[in-house]
C-alpha cells in the first residue's frame, strides 16, 4: 500500500482506492475500520473536518465521506484493524506524506487601454499556477483579492446576460475564461496617454503570495482594430441626396490632441484641421465660405461654436469623403503645419448618402429573349433581362407576369414543378428564374411589367425562341474482329450519338435489322434495344455465330423523347489474323518471292490447325503474281489466283512489277540518243535520271478451317531495280543476308566496277525528292531501313514507318524433297553431280539470250515501242568458275557508221557495258543498225593478236 500525499496543513479526500478491504460475506457496511491516532493529522468525516474519528466503515470510502486533515510533521500516519464483527484481519500500516503547496505568478503584463473603452484582461495578461499538477487531489482554487482599485476606471465582471458588475475578487478561471474587463471611464479627463493600476494577494489555500501591482497603459496610441480613429470622435456622417448635413463635435472631435501637452501649456494651443482632399460630390461650407484648396483650413473652435455643412451634389451615388490633417497650433498664429510627422494626425471622414428615388427604373436589355432547345430548362440571366435603378437596390425591382407563356412556364429557385408569376431582378441576378419548355417545338412570349414601386412601371414582351430537338451520330466506326475472334465489346468508342436537348435526357438504340451472321447481347442474353449508358458501362457486345462470312451489319434506329434517326448501319468486319511488314519495296522488272518475312500468317495456321489459302481479289495494277517453277522460262506465263501460306514459307510465290514510265516522243532515234545522253550525264555524276516510284497493291480473301475468313491487302512500293542499291554478293553455296528479321537482298559480282558511295548519294538525292513518305535512310544505306512490323489487317501507309527491302533471289530453288535422303549414296553423288553440269551449261546459254532480249526491249521501251514481255527476272547471273567467260572488244573502225549515235557511243567508250552480253548485243545488232542507217563500210581487217569470237 503506497502512501497518501496529501499537501501542508490541508484537507485531503480518502477514497476507497486508497483505504479498502474485501469480504466476500459482509456487506460493505459490516467491514468496521478501528485505527489508532495518527501521528501528523488526524481523521474526520467531510461533514465535521475538525472532529476527530478513530473508527469508520468502507461505506464512508466508498462514498467519499472520509477526509485526512493534515497537522504536525510532514511524514506519519496510523495503524489499522480491520473486523466484519466476528473475525479480525492482522494490523495494517497506512502512512501519509505531506507536500508543500507553491504558487508562481508566470505572467503579469501590463493591459493597453484606448480612452473610453473596455479591455479583457486575459491570461496572456495575468497568470498564476501552482505545482500542483492534479495528482494530489489539485484543482486548488486561486483566487485574487484586489487590495487597491485602479483610479481611472473599474474592474467588472461579465454576466450571463453580457451586463457588466463591478468586482474586487476573482479566480484565475474567470481570467482564463475571459470574463474579467478593465472598463476606462471618464475618458476627458485624461491626457494623450496617461496610466492606471490596482494592487492584488492571490492566495490558494493554504498558501498565498505577497500584494502585486497589474499596470494598466491607457493612451489614444493604443486604438482597437474596430475603431477606424484615434481622435475623441470621427463618426462620419449620413446626407440624404442632394441634401445638407452639419458637421459638428459629436461627429469631429480633435481635442484629445491637447492631451499631448502639459497641463499649463494646452491654453495656449488650439487645434486646427487642413483638409488635403475635397469631397468628389459636394462640397463643404465653414461660415459663408466654401471650403477650397485655397482655403481649406478651419479650427476645432470654429466646430464646436458653429460646425461645418457638407452639401451633397444630387448626383447618383451613396458614399461621398475627404481627408484631413490634424495637429496643435498656437493661438492667435496661422495655421503652421508642424516640421515632425509624429505631432500630425491623418484621417478620413466618410459620407453616406441616403439615395432619393427619382429617377424611374431603366431597361437595358435591348431585346429580352432566350433561345433553348425543345423540353429543354433554362435559367433566366442578366443577359437576357436586366433592368437597372440606381435610386433603388435589385431586390425591390419587382416583376409580375401579365400574360403567361403559352409553350412552358416560369418557375423560382428548386421549385421546377411549380409556376410564379412574380419575380425580382435579385432573383434573376442570382439565377433563380426558370423557363421550363413544356416539349412542343414551337416559340411564345409572355408580357410582364417591371416596377420600382414608386414610378409607373414598364410593360415589354419576352420572346422564347425554341429550337427543335435532334440527335446526331458521333460514332459510328464498325466493329473490326480478328480472325478467330467472334465476341467483341460495344462501347462508345465504336457508336455514339449525342443530342442537343436536355442533357439527361436517354438516347436510345432499337434494332431493326438484326445481323445476319451473329447476335447483339448484354448479360448473355440477346437483345434488339439498348441505350447510351449500356455502351458507357461497356455492357453490349456482338457474338459471330455463322463462320463463313467474312462481314456481318445490322440496322437501327436512334431516338430520344424530342427526335429520332432512322435507317442507321453498323457494320462488323474481320481482320486477317496476319502479320504484314511495313513499308515494302519491290524492286522493278525482276520477280520478287513472297517471303514469310512479308507475308506472316504463322498465329492463323497455329490457331487453326490447317494451312491458310489465299484467295486473291485484286491483282497488283502493275504487275502480277507468279507461281515459281523449276522451268523458269514459263514462270511468267502463270498467274496464280490463289496460293497457300506454305507456298509463302518455300518460296514457291513471287511478284512481278513494272515501273510505267511516260513517253514523250514518237523517233526512236530521238529517244535513243536521249537515253544515251542520260546514261553519259548520269555516269559522269552531273545530273540524276527522273525515275517515278509507284504504290500497288493486291487484295485478297484469307480461308482457315474452323475460323471466319477475312479480306486483306498487301500494300507495298516498286522502285526501279538497281544493283548498285544491294549490299550484299552472292559467292557460290551461300547468300549474305543484311537488315533485320531475315531480310535479304542478293546481287551477282559484276564485272563492271562502280563508285557505290556515288551512285548511292545520287539515288538517296533521287528518293529524297521523290519518295511520298519522307526519309527512310537507315544503317548504311538510304533505301534499305529493315525492321519490318508486325500489323493485322490491311497496314497503314501513313505516318512514319520504316521501309523493308525485298528479298531478290535470282535462281529459285524448289524445296529439298526429304526422299532423296534415302537414296544410296553413291547415286545420289553421281546424279548431283550430272545435273549440277547440265544445268549450270544450259542456264548459262538460257540467261545470256535472256539478258540480250532484256537490255533490247529495255533499249525500245525508252524509245517508245512498249516495255518489255517475256518471263520475270528472278535474279542477276552467276559467275561460275566451271564455265568459262571471255570479254569480247568490237572492233569497229573510225569510219564504221558515223551516222549511228549508239555505235558513237560504243566508239568513245561513254555507254561501258556492265555485262558481256551487253557487248555481244552491241556487235549482233550492228548489220541492222547499219542496214537502217544505210550504212555500206566493209568490215575491218583483223590486227595482229585479234581474231574473231
Amino acid at each position: 500500500m503506497s502512501p497518501l500525499q496529501v499537501w501542508v496543513n490541508s484537507v485531503t479526500e480518502i477514497s476507497v482506492d486508497d483505504l479498502s478491504a474485501e469480504d466476500s460475506d459482509s456487506p460493505p457496511e459490516d467491514l468496521e475500520f478501528i485505527v489508532t491516532p495518527p501521528s501528523n493529522g488526524h481523521l474526520a468525516l467531510k461533514s465535521a473536518p475538525s472532529r476527530h474519528i478513530l473508527n469508520f466503515t468502507q461505506t464512508h470510502t466508498l462514498h467519499g465521506q472520509l477526509v485526512f486533515v493534515h497537522s504536525g510533521a510532514l511524514s506519519g500516519g496510523f495503524h489499522f484493524q480491520v473486523n466484519d464483527g466476528v473475525n479480525f484481519a492482522p494490523r495494517q500500516i497506512f502512512s501519509t506524506t505531506a507536500r508543500s503547496l507553491v504558487l508562481s505568478l508566470e505572467r503579469n503584463h501590463a493591459l493597453t487601454v484606448f480612452p473610453g473603452s473596455v479591455n479583457t484582461i486575459s491570461q496572456n495578461n495575468l497568470l498564476v499556477v501552482t505545482n500542483d499538477n492534479g495528482d494530489m487531489g489539485g484543482n486548488h482554487s486561486i483566487l485574487y483579492n484586489v487590495t487597491s482599485p485602479p483610479k481611472l476606471g473599474r474592474l467588472v465582471r461579465k454576466q450571463t446576460d453580457n451586463s457588466t458588475a463591478e468586482i474586487s475578487s476573482f479566480t484565475q478561471d474567470m481570467v482564463n475564461e475571459g470574463l474579467i474587463s478593465y472598463d476606462q471611464t471618464h475618458p476627458e479627463s485624461l491626457g494623450w496617454m496617461t496610466t492606471d493600476s490596482f494592487t492584488f494577494t492571490v492566495s490558494s489555500s493554504p498558501v498565498s503570495l505577497q500584494p502585486q501591482v497589474f499596470s494598466i497603459h491607457i493612451s489614444y496610441e493604443h486604438a482597437p482594430a474596430e475603431r477606424n480613429t484615434i481622435l475623441t470622435a470621427n463618426t462620419g456622417a449620413v446626407v440624404t441626396e442632394g441634401g445638407r448635413v452639419v458637421i459638428d463635435k459629436m461627429q469631429l472631435d480633435s481635442s484629445n490632441l491637447l492631451g499631448k501637452l502639459l497641463e499649463p501649456q494646452r491654453r495656449s494651443y488650439e487645434v486646427w484641421y487642413h483638409v488635403t482632399s475635397l469631397p468628389q460630390h459636394g462640397i463643404i461650407t465653414v461660415g459663408e465660405r466654401n471650403l477650397t484648396s485655397a482655403k481649406p483650413n478651419f479650427s476645432q473652435f470654429i466646430l464646436d461654436k458653429l460646425g461645418i455643412a457638407y452639401q451633397h451634389d444630387d448626383s447618383e451615388t451613396t458614399q461621398d469623403f475627404f481627408t484631413f490633417e490634424v495637429w496643435l497650433n498656437r493661438k492667435g498664429q496661422p495655421p503652421q503645419r508642424p516640421s515632425e510627422p509624429s505631432l500630425i494626425v491623418t484621417e478620413s471622414f466618410d459620407l453616406t448618402v441616403t439615395p432619393v428615388n427619382d429617377q424611374p427604373p431603366l431597361l437595358r436589355t435591348k431585346a429580352p429573349s432566350l433561345r433553348l432547345v425543345q423540353g429543354d430548362t433554362v435559367v433566366i440571366s442578366p443577359e437576357n433581362l436586366l433592368v437597372e435603378d440606381l435610386d433603388t437596390p435589385s431586390e425591390e425591382i419587382h416583376y409580375k407576369v401579365i400574360s403567361k407563356p403559352n409553350n412552358g412556364f416560369l418557375s423560382l429557385g428548386e421549385q421546377l414543378n411549380e409556376t410564379v408569376s412574380a419575380f425580382s431582378q435579385a432573383d434573376i441576378n442570382h439565377g433563380r428564374v426558370h423557363f421550363v419548355q413544356d416539349g412542343e417545338p414551337s416559340s411564345g412570349v409572355f408580357y410582364f411589367s417591371v416596377t420600382d414601386g414608386f414610378h409607373r412601371p414598364l410593360y415589354k414582351l419576352f420572346n422564347l425562341e425554341v429550337t427543335a430537338a435532334t440527335v446526331s451520330m458521333v460514332n459510328n466506326t464498325g466493329l473490326r474482329l480478328v480472325q478467330g475472334q467472334t465476341t467483341a465489346t460495344l462501347t462508345t468508342e465504336h457508336l455514339a450519338a449525342e443530342t442537343n436537348g436536355r442533357h439527361s435526357v436517354t438516347i436510345h438504340y432499337r434494332v431493326t435489322t438484326p445481323p445476319h451472321h451473329g447476335s447483339l447481347l448484354m448479360s448473355n442474353l440477346p437483345v434488339s434495344e439498348f441505350n447510351q449508358e449500356d455502351l458507357h458501362s461497356c455492357r453490349l457486345s456482338y457474338h459471330m455465330t455463322d463462320l463463313t462470312s467474312s462481314s456481318d451489319s445490322f440496322e437501327f434506329t436512334v431516338s430520344t423523347p424530342e427526335s429520332n434517326m432512322t435507317a442507321q448501319m453498323f457494320n462488323v468486319t474481320v481482320q486477317p489474323l496476319i502479320h504484314f511488314s511495313e513499308r515494302v519495296l519491290i524492286p522493278s522488272g525482276i520477280a520478287v518471292k513472297l517471303r514469310k518475312v512479308y507475308l506472316d500468317a504463322t498465329d492463323l495456321a497455329t490457331l487453326s490447325g490447317s494451312d491458310p489459302v489465299f484467295h486473291i481479289l485484286s491483282p497488283p495494277k502493275h504487275g502480277k503474281l507468279v507461281k515459281v517453277t523449276f522451268d523458269l522460262s514459263d514462270s511468267a506465263n502463270h498467274s496464280v489466283e490463289s496460293f497457300t501460306f506454305r507456298d509463302v514459307v518455300q518460296g514457291r510465290v513471287a511478284l512481278q512489277e513494272t515501273l510505267v514510265q511516260q513517253r514523250h516522243s514518237n523517233n526512236i532515234a530521238d529517244q535513243s540518243t536521249s537515253l544515251l545522253s542520260q546514261l553519259r550525264t548520269a555516269d559522269n555524276n552531273t545530273t540524276e535520271i527522273h525515275v517515278s516510284m509507284l504504290n500497288d497493291s493486291f487484295s485478297f480473301l484469307l480461308r482457315a478451317d474452323n475460323v471466319q475468313p477475312a479480306v486483306g491487302e498487301f500494300l507495298f512500293t516498286i522502285v526501279p531495280y538497281e544493283e548498285s542499291l544491294n549490299h550484299t554478293t552472292r559467292s557460290p553455296g551461300r547468300n549474305q543476308t543484311t537488315g533485320g528479321r531475315g531480310t535479304t537482298i542478293h546481287s551477282a559480282t559484276h564485272p563492271h566496277t562502280t563508285n557505290h558511295k556515288t551512285h548511292n548519294k545520287t539515288l538517296q538525292k533521287q528518293f529524297k525528292a521523290r519518295h511520298h513518305w519522307g526519309n527512310q535512310t537507315h544503317g548504311d544505306h538510304p533505301m534499305i531501313p529493315t525492321v519490318p512490323g508486325n500489323t493485322h489487317g490491311k497496314h497503314n501507309i501513313h505516318g512514319p514507318h520504316r521501309i523493308t527491302p525485298v528479298r531478290g533471289e535470282s535462281l529459285p530453288r524448289p524445296a529439298s524433297d526429304p526422299l532423296l535422303l534415302i537414296l544410296p549414296f553413291l547415286a545420289c553423288l553421281l546424279l548431283i553431280v550430272i545435273l549440277v553440269v547440265l544445268i549450270l551449261v544450259l542456264r548459262h546459254r538460257r540467261e545470256k539470250r535472256a539478258l540480250s532480249r532484256g537490255l533490247i526491249q529495255e533499249l525500245a521501251a525508252a524509245a517508245g515501242d512498249g516495255g518489255p514481255e517475256g518471263s520475270p527476272y528472278l535474279g542477276r547471273p552467276e559467275r561460275s568458275i566451271a564455265v568459262p567467260s571471255v570479254v569480247v572488244t568490237p572492233l569497229l573502225g573510225p569510219n564504221s557508221c558515223p551516222g549511228t549515235p549508239v555505235l558513237n557511243v560504243l566508239r568513245r567508250g561513254t555507254l561501258a557495258p556492265r555485262d558481256p552480253c551487253l557487248l555481244l548485243w552491241a556487235v549482233d545488232a550492228v548489220p541492222d543498225m547499219v542496214q537502217a542507217q544505210q550504212c555500206q563500210h566493209p568490215e575491218p581487217t583483223l590486227r595482229d593478236n585479234q581474231y574473231w569470237v
